[in-house]
């Protein structure tokens, strides 16, 4: 588990560090101009650059430009010839002050922008310009600067390090202010933000390091900033910490799922979400589906159970018994809105003894008909809508959600008592309070099917019985490996939900 923030928490963690524990805020700033500066070596000596580079910081009037000067002071130490360009106009800050003063005092070539200085002619470029802390558009002269900088990148040999985050980007939502640095490396500090991780600002921000910049530790964190923890991404080792198997195991050890699928022309669904769900691990699967698709579920999926109904037959006293069976419910994929599948959806939110998932058709059933409801301790809902979706769910525009993705996503968890997967290129996981932001997946699997295969997975992993909510974050997390790893072989134009499936085995044996 990696630890993100946002720019209200990493400020919280900074003024902790400096005012609870005294360690100086110039400390701090030596420490993160230490990972800029022995980044840019590194990369240089890696690329056969060891002598002769030029180096061009571009400094704002604020903590950033400061964390910029002190690594153009630490460049010239080590004989790298490296200018300073000003882009703001203030005084600035303290710590700002201070460092322009050294950088003076050593007599490192400093200008103030013009208009016409041409970056590409630099080998590097430090953007120091904004921090975390950028609340409002560019404009103005900055936005001449950043222009000017971004027109460097037709020289393939000029790279681009932003300081902490891209300046221009917002360190909350990854939104554009304006305009925007395009950075090819990002050096942050302390935590990976998650303006850093959602698109646009993830495409602007190149490949990004995170670097210890000396800030008091997790353990003191989690006491002392109330905010801090609550957002989070998962690695590998997680997958193995949680999925654990037992040598004295049978089938009924991981659990029976039931996975609602499947109308007429729409049973490819009910296949794919089986197909996942037995490769999550789990020990029984089956399917509720039209009759129509019971042959080719037999061939394709010969180890699930199935259950099946017709488009007239009344259906609440049949469910019963297979939900009395299952210990988690999955419905949605292929399912269709007529009135068969309307009756399945309320019957299933009406069980409010065993983990829900509630995914594709379902949730437009809900939408449609307007259908209140809230999980429970005992039975705990999972929703998993992508932005289309969960739209029609809560009557907000598209841009509007892609733009608050973390604050929609916890509103709807906290007015329905769910647990609420809203799916995009950078997927949102939440409670009501805690957030997990995914970093696994491709543009591949944006294909129809995927979304199905991950209904199985949740399935699959609730019913074995893991925690609702880890079992929500870790399955988005082995969806999108599993996708990395389909991509890595049959390309992302190429792949396919199946694709998916198939390699879920792969990336948990691995």
């Amino acid at each position: 588990m990696r630890y993100l923030t946002d720019s209200h928490t990493m400020k919280a963690v900074d003024n902790c560090s400096i005012h609870e524990f005294g360690i100086p805020s110039v400390v701090l700033m030596e420490r993160a101009a230490l990972g800029v500066s022995a980044f840019l070596r590194k990369h240089a000596e890696h690329n056969n650059k060891k002598t002769g580079i030029k180096v061009v910081c571009v400094c704002g009037s604020g903590n950033n430009g400061a964390d910029g000067l002190a690594a153009a002071r630490q460049l010239n130490e080590d004989g790298i010839d490296v200018h300073v360009v000003f882009a703001g106009t203030s005084e600035g800050t303290d710590e700002y002050r201070l460092q322009k003063s050294i950088v003076g005092n050593l007599g490192i070539d400093c200008v103030e922008y013009d208009g016409n200085i041409d970056f590409s002619e630099y080998d590097y470029i430090i953007d120091a310009i904004f921090g975390i802390g950028l609340s409002r558009a560019v404009e103005g002269r900055y936005a001449q600067v950043i222009e000017a900088i971004n027109k460097a990148r037709e020289n393939p040999d000029t790279k681009i390090i932003a300081v902490d985050i891209a300046s221009g980007i917002s360190a909350d939502n990854g939104q554009i202010m304006g305009i925007a640095v395009k950075a090819d490396y990002t050096i942050t500090f302390g935590y990976n933000k998650t303006g850093i991780m959602f698109y646009p600002g993830a495409s602007y921000s190149g490949s990004v390091k995170v670097i210890n910049a000396g800030f008091v530790t997790e353990d003191i964190l989690h006491k002392k900033v109330k905010c801090f923890g609550s957002i989070f991404t998962y690695d590998d080792e997680d997958v193995g910490r949680l999925l654990v198997r037992k040598p004295d195991s049978n089938k009924g050890t991981y659990g029976r799922t039931l996975i609602i699928a499947g109308s007429k022309n729409m049973g490819g669904a009910a296949i794919l979400s089986a197909s996942a769900a037995y490769r999550s691990g789990t020990g029984l699967v089956k399917v509720l589906t039209h009759e129509i698709n019971k042959t080719a579920l037999l061939c394709r999926m010969p180890e699930c159970l199935i259950s099946t109904y017709q488009d007239n037959m009344p259906l609440a006293a049949e469910l019963k018994a297979d939900f009395e069976w299952a210990k988690s419910i999955a419905v949605g994929p292929g399912l269709s809105m007529n009135v068969a599948a309307a009756e399945i959806t309320r019957c299933v939110l009406e069980r409010d003894d065993k983990v829900r998932i509630l995914d594709a058709d379902a949730l437009n059933i809900i939408a449609g008909e307007h259908i209140d409801y809230k999980g429970s301790r005992e039975g705990q809902i999972i929703i998993t809508p992508h932005i289309m979706e969960m739209s029609r769910l809560t009557g907000k525009t598209v841009a509007d959600i892609k733009e608050h993705m973390i604050e929609s996503a916890k509103e709807y968890a906290i007015q329905h008592s769910c647990i609420c997967i809203l799916k995009d290129a950078r997927t949102v996981v939440t409670d009501g309070q805690k957030v997990y932001i995914n970093c696994t997946g491709n543009d591949g699997m944006s294909t129809g099917g995927c979304g199905d295969v991950l209904t199985g997975l949740i399935a699959g992993m609730t019913a074995m019985g893991l925690d609702a909510f880890e079992a929500a974050c870790l399955s988005v997390y082995v969806h999108g490996k599993a996708g990395d790893y389909a991509a890595s072989g049959k390309g992302r134009a190429g792949m396919t939900a199946a694709d998916v499936s198939e390699a879920i085995a792969y990336v948990l044996k691995r």
